[in-house]
């Protein structure tokens, strides 16, 4: 059975390009946001040496890829952080046409998915969450919960007790270990979950973001030995794919609620 509203490779190309795109602004936003610098005014220059960056070096991926990831003027390397956003979005966003039930779901999952893959590699990169990207998702998920069930007060409440719930648990785990747990930014996003989620789509990423969240701590702790790991990428990515797979889920529930 088909979930998605994309049904073969007509639509796949263009959003696959669609996603190549937005990731290369996602690569911008990331860099530029936390540290302070202007997203719509300023070109794209090498951190190296400074030289703005015209459409040969702007290609995502394949710039990098052909100037085998060094910079086309100074030679100075380039991270794989860009090739990689980029390929990340392109993926999400051909999966989102596969995967989304209609073309509102569609649409909505698309705008949500760049806001989503910035916030993750901030928070690796920086340990922060800026309010505006959060704000941005709050938005969209109040879009998508009108365009679902339209329980809007249902999810007003839940982001209330999610909020109250991340600073209780902030607050115990101050109170036992004397450092911050679950941050201000983290209990924002997790509220924001619960304006687009209803309850069964909602227990769902709490269990789905709870074992993904376990799984990437025991794998930061046996490669780097810390304990710390920023927790926002694996809420991020158990959001994104109740999202996606709403319709898939929906039925499944439906099934087993029926026996």
């Amino acid at each position: 059975m088909n979930f998605g509203f994309v049904d073969g490779p007509a639509l796949a190309l263009p959003l696959g390009a669609l996603g190549l795109i937005f990731g290369s602004f996602v690569t911008a936003l990331s860099y530029r946001l936390p540290r302070g610098e202007s997203i719509v005014h300023g070109r794209s220059h090498c951190p190296a040496c400074g030289h703005m960056l015209t459409a040969p070096d702007l290609v995502p991926v394949l710039s990098w890829v052909v100037q085998k990831g060094a910079c086309r003027h100074c030679r100075a390397k380039i991270s794989g952080r860009y090739p990689a956003i980029e390929g990340l979005t392109m993926a999400l966003f051909v999966a989102a046409g596969f995967l989304a039930k209609d073309l509102a779901h569609l649409i909505l999952l698309l705008a949500m998915t760049p806001p989503m893959v910035a916030l993750a590699v901030i928070d690796l990169e920086h340990q922060k969450l800026p309010n505006t990207l959060l704000l941005v998702l709050a938005v969209l998920a109040v879009a998508w919960r009108w365009h679902g069930d339209q329980a809007l007060w249902v999810g007003f409440v839940a982001a209330l007790l999610m909020g109250i719930v991340g600073l209780g648990l902030d607050a115990g785990y101050r109170a036992v270990a004397g450092k911050s747990g679950l941050g201000m930014g983290d209990t924002k996003l997790f509220a924001l979950t619960g304006l687009a989620l209803p309850v069964g789509a909602f227990l769902l990423f709490l269990a789905l973001a709870a074992t993904l969240g376990l799984a990437f701590g025991v794998i930061r702790r046996w490669l780097t030995g810390s304990s710390r790991f920023p927790f926002a990428p694996t809420i991020l990515t158990a959001y994104w794919i109740v999202l996606a797979g709403a319709d898939f889920f929906d039925q499944k529930l439906v099934m087993l609620s029926r026996g």
